[in-house]
């Protein structure tokens, strides 16, 4: 012990003596360390050449519609005498759902018809006793009024004649009820009361699609559907409706609304969101890589035996997440799955450890 400290003693006091002999010896001590001391490789990450279908889509978000709708309204205001349905009840087509008190139409009806009557006895009282040789100016006058007042009667009579016809609602279609503005009788109504029918058998899965994607999109492509409500029911549908005319989106872009009809199933509702990919194009068991180990659009590293080579590739068809190499690798090569994470070439070659 004593002969340690005695060597420490006379280490201090030669640094102490030698300041700037010590500091070069510390400094070359660090400087030998790091160089020697073994250092942990950086991963690079690789993905293997493999066959896989490529598809690429367009993703796009939208909700149920219905093609077959019909919104049922009265002409005129009047009292409501008869209401046969209920909020999701099921019509058949020509059904009577609702009608107006007919008291007043009747009556206004029949005044109609007496004052067309009349107006017609008028006209032909005047016709028989004059002729157009021997009319004066003021009876041409009076002529022209009792013509005038004829068909404004006649008018008017076709008029409540029409009201009469429609104060009874039916329904053009099949389907369920799915709005009424009023739920039971003896209330009054105006042209604005509405009872709406939807055809359950004419959904539409109704997507909102950008305009610069549009130009992509053809009658008869599929469409993979998921609805927010049935998360596990995969749906395969086909466009086909696909609108000639924009509209302004909630973001103040213009986007076009496509369509893909959906069969069967009583569980989907009018209204449900959902999630779609439209299919653009797809290329089956053909040989992939990663979409981001592509470089200067046709390059990747290639991991061999002697570390990472450069490669110049043919593609083909790309989606989002892979593409369609027609040339410059093989099936089970390893690719450099992020290009940045290869290191600098050296002598040639760019050299890397996994």
């Amino acid at each position: 012990m004593g002969k340690i400290k005695s060597v420490l003693s006379r280490i201090r006091k030669f640094a102490w003596s030698h300041k700037k002999t010590s500091i070069f010896i510390i400094i070359l001590v660090i400087v030998l360390g790091y160089l020697i001391w073994p250092k942990s490789s950086k991963t690079i990450l690789t993905e293997t050449v493999q066959r896989q279908d490529v598809i690429k889509t367009v993703s796009v978000t939208g909700s149920i519609d219905a093609a077959n709708v019909a919104n049922l309204t009265f002409q005129t205001p009047e009292r409501l005498s008869y209401v046969g349905i209920k909020l999701g009840d099921p019509v058949v087509k020509g059904q009577a759902i609702a009608s107006l008190d007919q008291t007043i139409l009747q009556a206004t009806f029949r005044q109609a018809q007496q004052d067309f009557v009349a107006a017609k006895a008028a006209s032909q009282q005047y016709y028989d006793n004059h002729t157009n040789a021997t009319e004066s100016d003021q009876e041409k006058v009076q002529r022209t009024a009792i013509d005038d007042a004829q068909n404004k009667a006649y008018d008017q009579m076709l008029k409540v004649e029409q009201d009469l016809t429609y104060s009874t609602l039916y329904t053009p279609i099949k389907g369920i009820v799915t709005r009424m503005d009023v739920q039971t009788a003896g209330v009054n109504i105006t042209p604005a009361t509405t009872f709406t029918v939807t055809d359950p058998t004419s959904l539409d899965f109704k997507m909102e699609v950008d305009e610069a994607d549009i130009g992509n999109i053809k009658i008869g492509q599929n469409v993979s559907l998921s609805l927010d409500a049935f998360p596990n029911d995969l749906m395969n549908l086909k466009v086909d409706k696909i609108d000639f005319v924009s509209h302004t989106t909630s973001s103040g872009g213009n986007a076009y609304y496509v369509k893909a009809n959906i069969v069967g199933s009583n569980n989907y509702r009018v209204g449900m969101n959902g999630n779609a990919d439209i299919v653009l194009a797809r290329s089956d068991n053909v040989l992939t890589i990663p979409s981001s180990s592509i470089f200067n659009d046709h390059y990747v590293y290639v991991k061999t035996a002697n570390g990472f080579e450069k490669r110049d590739i043919s593609l083909g068809l790309q989606s989002d997440t892979l593409a369609e190499v027609k040339a410059g690798v093989s099936e089970g090569e390893p690719v450099a799955v992020d290009p940045s994470s290869v290191p600098p070439p050296k002598t040639g070659k760019i050299l890397g450890i996994l």
